[in-house]
């Protein structure tokens, strides 16, 4: 009697997986080109992050061209406020840039700035990709 409702359960249980396996869903969703990644945990909150930083080092994933690259190097070094901005290490399609300020500012000088470089979205984390506008 054991057995059949070990057998049982077993047969029902492998039931109950194959059939709540046919509505798991995947979404994936393809990062645009020219978007900031920022991998930070304090970044989380965006308001202190930014407003802390005199020093930021993000990604940009597909930047296009080396020549695209400095230009927007060089787009974010015209900014005011920007001591320096300089290309770091690529990694696959991402490319490392740090950028260092004269002093403090606030996210939306950031969203200003990442804008004038021709920089239109920003996943931080793994949160979903937003706007540089509406950081």
């Amino acid at each position: 009697m054991k057995k059949l409702a070990i057998c049982a359960m077993i047969l029902f249980g492998s039931l109950a997986v194959n059939a709540n396996s046919g509505n798991d869903v995947i979404i994936v969703k393809e990062i645009p080109a020219k978007t900031i990644c920022i991998k930070n945990g304090m970044a989380n909150d965006v308001n202190t992050f930014f407003s802390n930083a005199t020093s930021l080092f993000f990604e940009v994933y597909k930047p296009g061209t080396k020549a695209d690259l400095v230009a927007m190097i060089d787009k974010l070094k015209a900014v005011d406020g920007v001591e320096n901005a300089s290309a770091g290490t690529i990694n696959g399609d991402y490319y490392a840039i740090t950028l260092t300020l004269k002093t403090k500012k606030d996210k939306a000088w950031f969203a200003k700035a990442f804008a004038a470089a021709g920089l239109e979205y920003i996943k931080i984390n793994n949160n979903e990709i937003v706007e540089v506008a509406k950081l």
